[in-house]
């Protein structure tokens, strides 16, 4: 399965709140790509409900997070060209 998760943190966040969203999305997908500064594609066996769960214990009560499953090999955009490829094998 392919997830895109987005996430805002808002207000003042250090440095190491970013750094440890980072570290569970690396150390939890199968296969990941970021794309964007807050934003990855992130193949795994765990739904969304899973990955909410896991992330809101890390961020804060003022951020923002929006998950959603990639399902079509329709998409357009400006990105690095290596995501293209590897979004593709994995919807």
């Amino acid at each position: 399965m392919l997830l895109l998760i987005s996430y805002d943190l808002n207000g003042y966040e250090r440095p190491s709140a970013y750094a440890a969203v980072k570290q569970f999305i690396e150390r939890n997908a199968i296969s990941y790509r970021r794309p964007l500064y807050s934003q990855w594609l992130v193949e795994t066996a765990n739904d969304w409900n899973w990955w909410q769960a896991q992330l809101l214990k890390i961020m804060d009560s003022n951020d923002r997070l929006f998950i959603c499953r990639v399902f079509s090999g329709t998409y357009q955009g400006y990105l690095d060209q290596d995501i293209w490829p590897w979004a593709s094998a994995r919807m």
